[in-house]
């Protein structure tokens, strides 16, 4: 698939799980709510994505065996605890998407939103922590396929916290994806 509407920038590619609902007059608490769980779990993914440190040699041998098994404990146990929210979570179907930091072009099946329309998108944006992003967005574009309907949204009421989190995500998946490339 290759991306059509989206904006000029940093994006990535990705077969996203994303459902979207009509959404006229979202509330302030409801935007509030949306916003802090957005910047919950867009911390969360780059805390448990993380490259671990280099040793800089001031740990002993010892303690930094101790420090590699714990971290590895740590990692399977969130491991688990993702696929046990995988199980009892009815994902949505995925789909081939671009996620941009201003907005998400995505192609899709049965029933799309109108050109102008405001819409609450789920993007479920790794399978490390299956919890969905709830991003408020204004349909910008629509365009029947062979394939499905492409949709091209950008996003509003971001706080700009979580503006600036979803760019470092981004940017970090963007940057994974060129490596990826460059090692195949």
């Amino acid at each position: 698939m290759d991306k059509i509407f989206a904006e000029d920038g940093v994006y990535y590619p990705a077969t996203l799980p994303l459902s979207w609902q009509a959404d006229f007059a979202p509330s302030d608490d409801n935007i509030a709510n949306w916003m802090y769980g957005n910047v919950t779990l867009l911390r969360a993914l780059a805390t448990i994505e993380a490259l671990p440190p280099d040793s800089d040699g001031n740990q002993s041998g010892g303690s930094t065996k101790v420090l590699e098994r714990l971290e590895f404990k740590i990692d399977l146990a969130l491991n688990l605890v993702a696929k046990l929210l995988t199980q009892n979570t009815a994902l949505p179907p995925a789909c081939p998407s671009f996620i941009g930091a201003t907005g998400i072009e995505w192609i899709g099946e049965g029933n799309a939103p109108m050109p102008g329309e405001g819409i609450l998108i789920s993007a479920y944006i790794s399978p490390k922590l299956p919890q969905a992003l709830v991003l408020p967005a204004k349909v910008a574009a629509v365009r029947e396929e062979a394939d499905g309907t492409r949709i091209y949204a950008t996003f509003t009421h971001l706080s700009e916290e979580v503006q600036d989190w979803l760019s470092r995500t981004v940017f970090r998946y963007h940057r994974r994806a060129i490596q990826t490339l460059h090692q195949a």
